[in-house]
């Protein structure tokens, strides 16, 4: 088995992504107040979404790990399981959906296509988790299913205008200029 090492470039965009998404889960949200932290609406979401959009599934996935790393330092840790397993793939879904059919993630359509699919699992991951890490009736998770579309709804607004204006100056476009020394004019 081959492993494929991260070139310098994709690990700094890995290691600012994840940082945005932390920033954006812990400061720029609406603290739950129940007290496991469940149904708190952010816009780590809606980062996730950019990312996965416009860098694709990989930096997308990897993006994610922002908010793991929220719930591990805000005192949310009973949460870093479910949003280990969820996150990545939600943010697959919204690279694949986007992505598929050549659209490379321009087509309005497919990207809300992408948010709404990422949402249903968002929605579903979250209240199966909720049950299954905490052993709550059924009942409660689905009290905090609106906060999850909230998220979903963010991503959308938020997301969808930034993700035109980073395609227009194609990022991933760009390669790291190379070094060429100056022509002595001998």
């Amino acid at each position: 088995m081959v492993i494929k090492l991260m070139k310098t470039r994709e690990l700094v965009l890995a290691a600012l992504f994840i940082a945005i998404v932390y920033l954006a889960t812990a400061h720029l949200r609406i603290p739950s107040p129940d007290v496991t932290g469940a149904g708190q609406v952010h816009t780590g979401t809606a980062v996730v979404f950019i990312v996965s959009i416009v860098f694709g599934a990989k930096m997308g996935a990897i993006s994610s790990f922002g908010m793991v790393l929220f719930n591990l330092t805000w005192g949310l840790v009973p949460w870093a399981p479910i949003n280990l397993i969820s996150r990545p793939i939600m943010a697959f879904i919204f690279a694949k959906i986007a992505h598929s059919g050549g659209a490379g993630g321009k087509k309005l359509p497919r990207n809300i296509l992408a948010a709404l699919v990422g949402g249903v699992w968002l929605v579903a991951t979250m209240y199966a988790g909720q049950i299954i890490m905490f052993g709550v009736p059924w009942v409660i998770p689905a009290a905090f299913i609106p906060n999850n579309i909230a998220q979903i709804v963010l991503a959308i607004v938020l997301g969808l205008p930034m993700i035109r204006v980073l395609q227009k100056y194609k990022f991933n476009d760009h390669p790291a200029p190379k070094h060429t020394p100056p022509k002595s004019e001998d």
